[in-house]
């Protein structure tokens, strides 16, 4: 079994229910050592000009990003989100980087980080896929969203990063 940790669109519970994801199944976390940026090519949304970017994350030692884990899944519905996910690799986080907001140690956690190849410093967010994702955010709460607002990056078009 998998705990499946997200922290784009599938923050958003009608996003989750598409997925067949129940409330039930999810819990809010903290990731230590990595970053999330929009930076990444979109393999199957719409795009426009350079407002095209969907979410993306990178190691970084010195940093952390909220997220939701989707617990206990099974390899077959890996297997199938990996088709979804094209323009990902699945990546195992290291067990004691994923602490649930109560403080619980969460392992055998996984996340979808981007191809190189789909990645670019030249592109903004999709404001719809955006709004998804602050939609999202906003569902688990006030300090929840705080979080993801401090935690969250965009390009600044210059081949470096800035707060959104």
């Amino acid at each position: 079994m998998y705990n499946l940790v997200v922290y784009g669109s599938l923050l958003n519970t009608k996003e989750l229910a598409k997925h067949n994801i129940g409330l039930n199944q999810i819990q809010t976390i903290k990731v230590k050592g990595y970053k999330r940026v929009f930076n990444q090519l979109p393999s199957w949304r719409k795009v426009d000009g350079i407002r095209k970017a969907v979410m993306n994350v990178f190691e970084d030692e010195n940093s952390w990003l909220n997220a939701i884990v989707i617990k206990n899944l099974t390899s077959e519905y890996i297997r199938d989100l990996d088709e979804r996910e094209i323009g990902y690799d699945r990546v195992s986080i290291t067990d004691g980087n994923v602490v649930t907001y109560s403080n619980i140690i969460l392992k055998n956690c996984i996340i979808y980080k981007g191809k190189v190849g789909k990645q670019s410093n030249n592109i903004l967010p999709n404001p719809k896929y955006f709004k998804i994702c602050k939609d999202g955010a906003k569902e688990h709460g006030e300090e929840f969203f705080q979080d993801y607002l401090l935690t969250t990056f965009i390009n600044d078009l210059n081949g470096g990063i800035k707060r959104i």
